[in-house]
């Protein structure tokens, strides 16, 4: 049963055992952490740490995969680690009902970026740095989106994130989010196969409502 799960993957033995031995802390359980630990967990991730302190609203609905009208009400972190084991019963799931802390994040090999908030996003990427742990990034408003993957030696997220924001009411489509969701999840699978990929130096932006995608590279000079 294991092996035919992940069959149609096709990739190697080896590749496949690396992702099931990696651990993906997911940081914000909504739209796009929601998303991308769905497509982590098909692909065969192993071991996810979950994090979020919020609760599924009416306002989830329009694009978050697990927010429906029986989960309203209830911990988001909670609701995915069960439908995640749904998925894979023999994965490894935890989760943490909080906002996200030094443990939420030092035992995995990749962390992903699911938050809404400048501050908390370089808050994050920082403590990821300081255990040189690559944090997949992404980012959606309406039309436009944005995916990279920050490091030690690619810190993305203080360039994208040095003005102060405004704030507003995000406004958010379905479609962006799965269109960055499945980006990161493949940002992912790069990482932990030991892939070079452009957004390990930098990251793409998308403009759906014109088709346009831009890839921009981080100046290490």
């Amino acid at each position: 049963m294991e092996v035919e799960r992940t069959i149609r993957n096709g990739l190697a033995t080896e590749d496949q055992k690396a992702l099931r031995q990696a651990t993906v802390s997911i940081v914000g359980c909504g739209g796009l952490g929601g998303r991308t630990a769905e497509l982590l967990v098909r692909l065969g991730i192993g071991t996810f740490i979950l994090t979020d302190p919020d609760i599924f609203t009416s306002s989830n609905l329009n694009r978050q995969i697990f927010c429906t009208p029986q989960t309203l009400g209830l911990e988001k972190a909670r609701v995915l680690a069960s439908e995640l084991q749904k998925i894979n019963p023999v994965a490894n799931i935890y989760f943490h009902v909080q906002t996200f802390s030094e443990n939420n994040i030092k035992n995995a090999d990749v962390v992903i970026d699911g938050l809404d908030s400048a501050k908390d996003r370089l808050q994050l990427a920082k403590l990821c740095r300081s255990h040189s742990i690559p944090l997949i990034h992404g980012a959606v408003k309406q039309w436009y989106g944005q995916a990279g993957v920050d490091s030690e030696t690619s810190p993305i997220i203080d360039t994208l994130y040095s003005t102060p924001e405004t704030d507003s009411t995000p406004t958010v489509f379905p479609m962006t989010v799965a269109l960055i969701a499945a980006m990161q999840a493949t940002e992912v699978c790069k990482w932990i196969l030991q892939k070079e990929s452009p957004l390990q130096n930098g990251w793409l932006q998308c403009d759906l409502l014109n088709c346009d995608y831009d890839q921009i590279l981080q100046d290490k000079t």
